[in-house]
């Protein structure tokens, strides 16, 4: 309560600039209470010059005090008496627009103070009048209608119950000016109605070219992306295609230079060591080549991604290795296939460089709410269970990025089983 007291305290002292800041007041806002206000200045000046009927200024000054007190509430409203006013108004109606009803209540006043100043030559007939922009404003055309004509009826009933009533000249020399003071409302509330149709349509515009800005700035991005993913598509291509193959044919060159050299064990040796290096650097290029252009891209999931992958590396390490898929494969993020494929990627590595292993083999398992990888090969194992090098700490890394779990079993000569099981979402 003591917060908001002090907000409040707070809203009413930035006067008019907060209200303008809070409330978004439009241009057309400040000139409806511009027009309001002159429509005042008019009636104070007829007051003041006496060119009226006495009749019609019997109750002053209390009525221009008045009047000025109910312009200056309707003006100050937001910014001073809008959150006490509205919270009264929704207890006592319910929720309903506190300026609508605020404003009608506004041009019921207005009328009458028509009626206590006379009614026919009343210096506060255009101050009633402007008393119908705010309502007009709000209102559709319909009930803008509706609310013109209750106010012309109002208004006919005043002149004809006060000052000289049916006595008045309104309807016998002055019906002309009569004719024109029933006919303003409805010019007022049309012009209204105009402007008000005119902000929407420029509001509708100034959308629909912040719209169209957006489209081009997002056509525009996804151009830029589409030729740098054809850049990357291109230099994993030619990577691929140039690199690769030509390392991948060094590596047969000196597997069978070192097939001609049985005869001379040091010679057969180093060229056992290069061929050994010749396949790691393929396989490092083969990851740079998945930066460029991963694997998961395009409509291929991660299964057939990871059989790729594996017929890459047999045919690169001349190890064999099995693939097994089971459950219903479904469609990842791309930062968990990603994961996947680098975790698989590491692993296969790591099998080649260390656990000189005959064969291995790959599991991929689907479940309702997880994906399990396992890679496990037939080698001489680690040192003791969990133990690894650079490779291993990578894989647990992307795992404990991703929220999953790993486990890794293995012993000195019986082999290593690597698995990762990661969370997974509805497709």
């Amino acid at each position: 309560m003591v917060a908001a007291t002090l907000h409040r305290a707070r809203a009413a002292r930035t006067g008019l600039r907060g209200w303008w800041v809070r409330e978004r007041v439009t241009g057309v806002a400040l000139y409806l209470f511009a027009v309001r206000w002159a429509a005042w200045c008019v009636a104070a000046a007829i007051v003041v010059l006496d060119v009226v009927p006495k009749a019609n200024v019997q109750r002053e000054p209390v009525l221009i005090a008045g009047t000025f007190a109910q312009n200056a509430a309707a003006t100050f409203y937001l910014p001073l008496l809008r959150p006490r006013v509205r919270e009264l108004i929704h207890r006592s109606i319910g929720r309903v627009d506190d300026i609508l009803v605020l404003s009608l209540f506004d041009v019921t006043l207005a009328l009458a103070i028509v009626f206590l100043s006379g009614g026919w030559d009343s210096p506060y007939y255009l101050f009633a009048l402007a008393s119908l922009l705010v309502p007009s404003s709000i209102l559709g055309l319909r009930s803008n209608l509706l609310l013109t004509s209750s106010f012309v009826a109002s208004y006919v009933l005043i002149v004809c119950t006060s000052g000289k009533g049916i006595n008045g000249p309104w309807h016998g020399r002055e019906l002309n000016n009569f004719a024109v003071f029933v006919t303003l409302p409805f010019i007022v509330t049309l012009v209204v109605q105009f402007l008000g149709w005119m902000s929407r349509e420029l509001a509708a515009q100034r959308e629909a070219a912040r719209q169209a800005l957006d489209e081009n700035l997002r056509l525009q991005r996804e151009r830029e992306l589409l030729a740098a993913e054809q850049e990357r598509t291109r230099l994993a291509r030619e990577i691929h295609d140039g690199i690769g193959q030509s390392i991948y044919m060094l590596s047969l060159n000196l597997e069978a230079a070192a097939d001609a050299a049985n005869g001379q064990p040091a010679m057969n040796e180093r060229l056992q060591r290069l061929v050994v290096l010749a396949k790691q650097i393929l396989l490092e290029v083969r990851h740079y080549i998945f930066d460029l252009k991963p694997l998961l891209e395009g409509e291929a999931g991660v299964a057939s991604a990871l059989r790729s992958q594996v017929r890459e590396f047999s045919a690169v390490a001349g190890l064999p290795v099995s693939v097994e898929v089971t459950g219903r494969e479904r469609t990842l993020s791309p930062t968990s296939g990603t994961a996947l494929y680098r975790i698989a990627q590491e692993a296969l590595a790591n099998v080649y460089r260390h656990a000189q292993a005959k064969e291995a083999r790959l599991l991929l398992v689907f479940d309702d709410h997880a994906v399990t990888l396992e890679v496990r090969d037939d080698g001489v194992g680690l040192p003791s269970a969990g133990e690894g090098g650079h490779g291993l700490r990578n894989i647990r890394q992307r795992v404990e990025d991703l929220r999953g779990t790993l486990t890794i079993e293995s012993a000195p000569g019986h082999g290593t089983i690597v698995r990762a099981v990661l969370p997974t979402e509805e497709p």
